[in-house]
């Protein structure tokens, strides 16, 4: 039995559309990958993923590609896809960090590196050298072709990359928008595996909307749950919709799950009618033991509502 997957094929469409712009920021793509489901195993969600790239319109491609940050340049996000991002740049991003771009202060082999000693100032200048030419290799692609240079990174040295952007200068524009499809479908493919990994974990948070004036669940309410960030402010972490019991159950992924302060948001407006007082709720509360499950229901009615911490 694969979890991740039948939590895949499962979840509502719209919060399957959400998550899948983690792995490739297009939303035909999305929508059809989506359409597909059910799926038997990870590999037809696979095929069937690169296949829908194969088949995107041209400027949507563009659209996702202008999603990834530059190679050698880590994302400043804090969603899913900016992590992943930073992960599979990791090597590249490290080589530009010694040229005083980036803040980790590693070397081009992502060893550490204080700048001194004859050792050390040698390493950082080979790899000011590899950041300024992976920084050139960048500009000279988006010259020669209109976009942004992508490239599956994971694993590859920052030198790789710019052999790689160098001999890419090469092909001629039908060539090269072949080798974009082929390498904006293997990143997607390993943010999907990675994405299905993720939502597999038992999820640590759950919810149930009841309403009080019908005494039945609340189908259908749109829910937000966002952490708290000390530079950011709020971080929106996952969405998500009640099902017709009125409860969430896998939508929150337990991979990244750690105690702090969290924030759920209810919104009821379309629930509750024109004449409710309430048309969002927010919920704040603070996990401690993010080891243990936690389960916050909502009672709910026009004129008020009641929160408690369940099990």
């Amino acid at each position: 039995m694969d979890r991740g997957l039948d939590v895949f094929n499962t979840l509502p469409a719209d919060d399957v559309r959400e998550l899948l712009l983690s792995c490739c920021a297009a939303p035909g793509w999305a929508a059809a990958v989506t359409a597909g489901r059910p799926y038997a195993d990870r590999a037809a969600l696979t095929a069937a993923a690169r296949a829908r790239i194969g088949a995107l319109p041209w400027p949507e491609v563009v659209g996702a590609v202008a999603a990834h940050p530059r190679i050698g340049r880590p994302p400043t996000g804090t969603g899913r896809d900016a992590e992943w991002s930073r992960r599979e740049q990791a090597a590249a991003t490290a080589a530009s960090a010694t040229d005083g771009s980036g803040t980790d202060g590693s070397g081009t082999d992502g060893s550490a590196t204080d700048g001194s000693g004859a050792d050390g100032s040698a390493v950082d200048r080979a790899g000011a050298a590899v950041a300024a030419d992976l920084a050139a290799a960048n500009d000279a692609y988006e010259q020669r072709f209109g976009y942004r240079f992508l490239i599956f990174a994971n694993g590859r040295g920052a030198a790789e990359l710019v052999a790689a952007a160098r001999q890419r200068l090469h092909h001629d524009p039908d060539t090269e928008q072949g080798v974009v499809r082929t390498e904006l479908g293997d990143i997607a493919a390993l943010r999907l595996g990675r994405l299905v990994d993720d939502i597999a974990a038992p999820a640590p948070l759950s919810s149930h909307v009841l309403d009080t004036t019908t005494g039945t669940p609340a189908a259908g309410i749109a829910v937000r749950l966002d952490a708290a960030d000390p530079v950011d402010g709020w971080r929106t972490v996952a969405t998500g919709h009640t099902d017709a019991d009125g409860r969430l159950r896998d939508w929150v992924p337990g991979a990244g799950w750690a105690a702090g302060t969290y924030r759920l948001v209810f919104d009821v407006a379309d629930r509750l009618g024109a004449d409710a007082f309430y048309t969002e709720i927010p919920v704040v509360f603070t996990v401690r033991d993010a080891a243990r499950h936690h389960h916050v229901p909502l009672l709910l009615s026009p004129y008020g509502y009641t929160t408690y911490r369940g099990s």
